[in-house]
């Protein structure tokens, strides 16, 4: 357990989850509100459903209903900029090479797994066109930082090594600190968006749940 902490605690910003599970950024956790059965509510009751939902509206900014298609997009972006920072593992690699002077077992281990990387994005990244592509995109290069941070923390020999990157992650004078720090600002901005989301998602159901209500009103007068 404290093995996985470890490695969670070092690359928490680099992978989510598998393809057919849940994502903590792409899956939304927004469950609705608003569960009125309009047509068997009296008139009365459905005038102060609608002032009920007006004022929670209002608190949600009396924001514009937004399109899923719309949504999904601008995550997607957002998550493809992060990524345009993730890749450039393959360039840290080299850094932390140079940065620790490894012998050549630890060398030849990071340049294997630069390969890997290197493959997976080659072959994944543009392939990427929608959100459900990422998640298979991101499971797949996620899964290589985790068999790297394994293969180093699985050895005695090399142990040091690991546990000095998870010292330096937090150090901006390191190749792996800057690294660090830049995914963490931009993971940053995709969780106030993944809330912007959900905040957007409260919204739209407000919004169809009124003309539901405005609708029931006027079928009835």
């Amino acid at each position: 357990m404290k093995f996985i902490i470890l490695i969670l605690f070092l690359f928490s910003h680099v992978s989510f989850a598998g393809n057919d599970e849940p994502h903590p950024i792409i899956d939304s956790n927004y469950v609705s509100k608003y569960l009125y059965n309009t047509k068997d509510l009296s008139t009365k009751d459905l005038k102060k459903v609608k002032l009920l939902l007006e004022i929670n509206l209002k608190e949600n900014g009396n924001l514009e209903f937004v399109t899923k298609k719309e949504m999904d997009e601008k995550l997607l972006n957002s998550l493809l900029k992060y990524d345009d920072i993730r890749i450039k593992i393959t360039d840290v690699i080299d850094e932390l090479i140079e940065e620790y002077q490894v012998n050549d077992d630890i060398r030849n281990s990071l340049l294997t797994f630069k390969e890997t990387f290197k493959e997976i994005i080659k072959e994944n990244r543009p392939l990427v066109k929608s959100l459900r592509d990422y998640k298979a995109y991101d499971f797949r290069l996620g899964s290589a930082y985790l068999a790297m941070m394994t293969a180093f923390h699985s050895r005695e020999d090399t142990k040091k090594f690991y546990f000095q990157l998870v010292k330096d992650k937090k150090n901006n004078s390191t190749s792996i600190g800057r690294y660090n720090s830049d995914l963490v600002n931009e993971q940053e901005q995709i969780i106030k968006l993944k809330l912007d989301i959900e905040r957007q998602l409260e919204a739209n159901d407000i919004i169809e749940k009124l003309k539901e209500v405005d609708n029931e009103i006027l079928s009835r007068n």
